[in-house]
């Protein structure tokens, strides 16, 4: 090889060195944080556990920081304020929160439909039995109470013979029912599954369309950072396209159990119920008109006035999902 052809041939190798070199630093600087606002573990939860566990945010070059907040209103409130970027919240207070002009969207259904299952506390056998006592679903006002509420009323007890009570996190809404401090609760899995075991009886499930929990943006920071809003919102698409799939079932099971420290054995119960049974994990996060017009259809049962008419493109819009 002559001296000219050895300096080219040099050349172009420190040429492709250095694009090499470019490219490993884009891919490390190409990692987006994402501060994601949550409640306590528990199902509704399941498809970001499911996300972390099996690499689906790391493969789309992002990390999640979670700030799990003590309130449903504070969830939301902290999307719309900007100090996250995005949350798992509750679908009633975001549709309210939207109809007051706050800046957030809705860009799938992590829960379509609702995993709150009304139980009784022991000795409790039909919903009847709860006139006159108390009960809880966890905050007193708004989408889990009105839905409580509207089960009471298709079961024959008027709400207002009920007195309700603010137990935020279904694991102290099972400690109530167990001393005797409400008779009646709404609980997320797994503590529905632990209640029934220690012989409380489920009284009630409502089965139709509900966006019981959708995942929400910050609608300035969403603009901004599309691709990373898209690559968020695909993470928790393919953890709901996972947990379908069959012969994920039995990891799907130990993964919430690690994630709520509950044992697996509760937790398989919590997998019939929600994957099997309810199917109540948006299909492909897609989330359904008819999980919206639920929610406010019951808001208007309990007396409560709608302005405007609906228009699902107002809350949801589905362009951040992939195909």
């Amino acid at each position: 090889m002559s001296k000219v052809s050895f300096a080219v041939f040099k050349k172009a190798g420190m040429i492709g060195f250095f694009i090499w070199s470019a490219l490993q630093m884009q891919v490390v600087r190409a990692e987006s944080v994402v501060r994601v606002s949550m409640l306590a573990p528990s199902a509704l939860l399941w498809l970001h556990a499911i996300a972390e566990d099996q690499g689906f945010y790391k493969s789309r070059s992002l990390k999640i920081e979670s700030l799990v907040v003590g309130s449903s209103a504070a969830l939301v409130q902290s999307v719309a304020s900007g100090s996250v970027e995005a949350g798992i919240a509750l679908g009633d207070l975001a549709i309210r929160a939207i109809d007051k002009g706050a800046p957030i969207i809705i860009s799938g259904a992590v829960l379509d439909k609702t995993i709150l299952r009304l139980v009784g506390a022991p000795g409790i056998t039909d919903a009847k039995q709860l006139a006159g006592t108390n009960v809880t679903a966890g905050a007193v006002e708004g989408g889990t109470a009105n839905l409580l509420k509207y089960q009471l009323l298709k079961l024959g007890v008027n709400p207002n013979d009920t007195r309700m009570v603010s137990l935020t996190n279904s694991r102290d809404r099972l400690v109530a029912l167990e001393n005797g401090q409400v008779k009646g609760a709404l609980l997320i899995a797994p503590f529905d599954t632990l209640a029934e075991n220690e012989g409380m009886k489920v009284l009630d499930v409502y089965k139709e369309p509900y966006l019981q929990t959708p995942l929400i943006l910050n609608k300035e920071w969403a603009t901004k950072n599309r691709e990373v809003a898209k690559n968020l919102t695909s993470a928790l698409q393919a953890a709901a396209r996972w947990i379908y799939i069959p012969g994920n079932k039995g990891k799907a099971i130990s993964i919430l159990a690690k994630y709520t420290n509950i044992d697996e054995k509760t937790c398989e119960g919590s997998y019939k119920f929600i994957v099997e049974d309810q199917k109540a994990i948006g299909k492909d996060l897609r989330a359904s008109t008819a999980s919206l017009e639920n929610i406010i259809k019951i808001d208007e049962a309990l007396g409560v006035k709608q302005t405007g008419q609906f228009d699902i493109k107002k809350y949801y819009d589905p362009s951040f999902q992939s195909q």
